[in-house]
């Protein structure tokens, strides 16, 4: 028992002894070559830092779209080379810098200064990854926003044409089954521009610059939402119909005028009597230059 005891008693001293070996170690100062390792590693770690900034300085680039006119195909490929070369810049440092980082992980742990560093590029690395994000989806919104733009401004004469013949072929009984064709075309050609319509709104809403142009796109669009209601409700009538249908068009039209006019007349009365009240009552108030009536 008592020879267990002492050998229990041995490996305890022999546990502090190691412990305090171990604690005077890390009190003792680096070593000349582990502080000069530290220092090589601080400088390429700030050499990174300084990397990512100069990223996120060209990313932040202000994208602007200011005009009534299209946007042209080269703008658009310009802008599009750029994101890509600024995202293959970006994964190309991302690499260097975990591959560097990884090979130099046990000592950059032992220093707290050197974990801070590492710290910050991370948080600068999705900050950066974040805004050339951003503006990559901007530059697909300004893409798509020119595509929707082509497209609507081509199907303005389009519209102007099915009209036309839709109506030629309301004229007559028997070219019924050809205006049915028509108005099937024109509902195909109408959900088309639906849908670039609502793709130019979202481009906007993502680059709101693109919004004076959209203005364009606006007054197109209800035009030729105007003509397709139009298409849509031709259908064949005798021609004493469309005379009827003619004349009271132009009669209700009349109605409206006459009405609008009598309005005005009105109008115009009411807006003479309030002046002669209002000349009457500076008279009697006294407020003309002349006071050449008698007072009490």
């Amino acid at each position: 028992m008592k020879k267990w005891l002492r050998h229990i008693g041995l490996m305890m001293f022999f546990v502090c002894l190691a412990g305090t070996a171990r604690g005077q170690e890390a009190a003792l100062p680096l070593s000349p070559d582990a502080e000069a390792l530290q220092q090589e590693i601080a400088a390429r770690v700030a050499q990174f830092s300084d990397e990512f900034n100069q990223l996120l300085a060209v990313g932040k680039i202000n994208l602007s779209v200011s005009s009534d006119m299209g946007v042209s195909k080269s703008i658009i490929t310009a802008m599009e080379q750029r994101m890509q070369t600024l995202n293959l810049t970006y994964n190309q440092l991302d690499v260097k810098w975990n591959t560097y980082y990884q090979a130099q992980q046990m000592d950059i742990a032992n220093s707290e200064d050197l974990m801070n560093m590492v710290a910050r590029i991370e948080e600068l690395k999705q900050t950066v990854k974040d805004t050339l994000d951003a503006k990559t989806q901007a530059v697909e919104a300004v893409s798509n926003f020119a595509n929707a733009d082509e497209f609507i401004m081509s199907q303005v004469n389009v519209y102007k044409q099915l009209y036309k013949k839709a109506y030629k072929l309301s004229l007559a009984e028997k070219l019924t089954p050809k205006l049915e064709k028509v108005k099937a075309k024109e509902q195909v050609i109408f959900g088309d521009l639906q849908t670039n319509y609502n793709q130019a709104k979202a481009a906007c809403e993502i680059v709101p610059s693109l919004s004076k142009r959209m203005e364009t796109l606006d007054e197109q669009f209800v035009i030729m939402k105007s003509v397709s209601e139009k298409v849509q409700a031709l259908e064949y009538k005798p021609f004493i119909q469309r005379v009827k249908d003619y004349v009271l068009g132009v009669a209700a039209v009349a109605i409206i005028l006459l009405f609008l006019n009598g309005m005005m007349t009105r109008f115009k009365a009411y807006r003479e009597k309030v002046a002669n009240l209002k000349k009457f009552g500076d008279i009697m108030n006294n407020n003309g230059k002349d006071n050449t009536y008698p007072t009490i």
